[in-house]
């Protein structure tokens, strides 16, 4: 919770949110006006809740139709509206990829995917009014907020894996001990106070990726990390910085990680100094 009165929801129906979503993306670009009247007029939107119906939210792509698809479950939060951002822009990426005759260009690794969704995020940021009415301001400072407290976060649980992993010996205990001093490390503000479970270490134990993705998550915060690059670039040219993400939508898996970034005017997570650059930018937005 981010806020005393509680955080913004959307305003409108589950359909008036598709609808909004629909003309956001007429007037972002005419790309993503043709991509969204597609998904729109092919019924690739699985997102009404329904009784019985799997918990959970993705961009998959169906080959043989050359079709993005979209499932989710919408409850009437702010995460309704993350649905039209950031599964969009995976969605997005993968109607343009679609239209490459070489289909292996594609298969685009995590941490490129990742920039797609989360800096679409950032781009639709302009149109937020339509879906949280006066509560706008309250969703874009929640946004950033959530996206910068994330760093930290992922970074943990990727050493975490690495430690986990590289000494499998561990006993439950020494694991949960393990996480406990990386929070004071990553996450110092953190405060469970007596919680049984969560004062203890447990709170690996939800973060899925670790058993089932090993050391993919790492990839979220190097996506991240260039989504935040756009942010920083889209105040000030927003136009220029379309393009170079349009030019990375389209680049999709034809070139390597560094060397596509580099092509789209983006800098590379792993150069010395790049992080403290980022800080030093985003600050600047917080305290303005």
């Amino acid at each position: 919770v981010y806020f005393k009165e509680g955080n913004p929801d959307p305003v409108g129906t589950a359909q008036e949110i598709l609808e909004s979503g629909q003309k956001m993306y007429a007037k972002l670009s005419p790309e993503t006006k043709e991509f969204f009247d597609f998904m729109m007029e092919n019924e690739l939107f699985d997102v009404f809740g329904r009784k019985d119906k799997k918990q959970g939210g993705y961009m998959t792509y169906l080959y043989q139709y050359h079709s993005p698809f979209i499932f989710a479950n919408f409850n009437g939060t702010s995460g309704d509206v993350d649905v039209i951002t950031h599964e969009c822009g995976h969605a997005f990426q993968g109607y343009l990829s679609g239209q490459d005759p070489i289909m292996e260009h594609a298969d685009i690794t995590m941490e490129t995917a990742e920039i797609h969704s989360m800096s679409m995020e950032f781009f639709t940021d302009p149109w937020m009014k339509e879906f949280f009415g006066d509560r706008e301001k309250d969703f874009l400072s929640m946004q950033l907020e959530d996206a910068i407290r994330f760093i930290p976060y992922g970074t943990m649980v990727d050493e975490f894996q690495h430690i986990v992993y590289e000494t499998p010996e561990l006993t439950p205990q020494e694991r949960r001990r393990e996480w406990s001093r990386l929070e004071k490390i990553y996450m110092p503000h953190l405060d469970y106070e007596e919680d049984p479970f969560f004062s203890k270490g447990g709170f690996w134990q939800k973060q899925q990726h670790i058993y089932n993705s090993p050391f993919y998550y790492i990839d979220y915060v190097l996506a991240q990390s260039c989504a935040f690059q756009y942010k920083v670039w889209m105040d000030e040219d927003y136009r220029e910085a379309w393009k170079s993400y349009l030019a990375l939508c389209r680049l999709s898996a034809s070139k390597f990680y560094p060397e596509m970034l580099r092509e789209c005017g983006l800098k590379v997570p792993f150069e010395d100094g790049y992080f403290e650059e980022i800080v030093e930018k985003l600050e600047k937005k917080l305290h303005a």
